[in-house]
């Protein structure tokens, strides 16, 4: 998922398909990295689309997931959003399958350029920004936006995972705005 400073809705969903392992360790974080040194699973993206495209303002040319054997799966998203923008609306919601997904834990939002300008001492948006900001270094950054092409490569570590989530199917909800819609 990148964080792609568009004017209309960028919707990210991705699949995180986590499989138990035999081991079980123990679980211990430092909240400034983000780091886990061991889980009782793996994690996995299976999965990466962008939705309700084409985009009236900005243009998609590449969003998807690769699957490598023996390694993470590469997310690859490339977005050209030719106008300036100042005003970024970030929306994400975690969903867990139960029988259906359902919300589960992190479901928020934040003004991207206002929270970069100063940020607040929200334990929800520090975590997502945290994660965002290694997953797409090359268009986390302070406002203005736009007027280029945003290229992410990336793969999704287990350490930017919340601690506490249970072994299952997950789909993350991201949606980026601006003011005009």
């Amino acid at each position: 998922s990148a964080m792609l400073r568009c004017t209309e809705v960028l919707l990210i969903i991705t699949i995180f398909l986590i499989k138990w392992q035999n081991s079980h360790g123990e679980v211990v974080a430092n909240e400034a990295e983000l780091k886990n040194k061991s889980r009782p699973f793996t994690i996995r993206v299976t999965r990466l689309l962008c939705i309700n495209t084409p985009y009236e303002e900005t243009v998609v040319k590449e969003c998807r997931a690769i699957l490598r054997r023996n390694q993470r799966s590469l997310m690859c998203v490339t977005v050209v959003a030719p106008k300036v923008y100042n005003y970024v609306m970030l929306q994400f919601r975690l969903h867990y399958k139960f029988t259906t997904f359902q919300p589960l834990l992190i479901d928020g939002q934040a003004e991207v350029c206002s929270y970069l300008r100063n940020p607040k001492r929200d334990p929800l948006n520090t975590y997502m920004y945290e994660v965002l900001k290694k997953l797409m270094p090359n268009t986390v950054y302070p406002c203005p936006h736009g007027n280029k092409t945003y290229v992410e490569r990336s793969e999704y570590k287990e350490e930017y995972a919340p601690k506490s989530i249970p072994a299952g199917d997950y789909r993350m909800d991201l949606r980026f705005a601006s003011e005009s819609n």
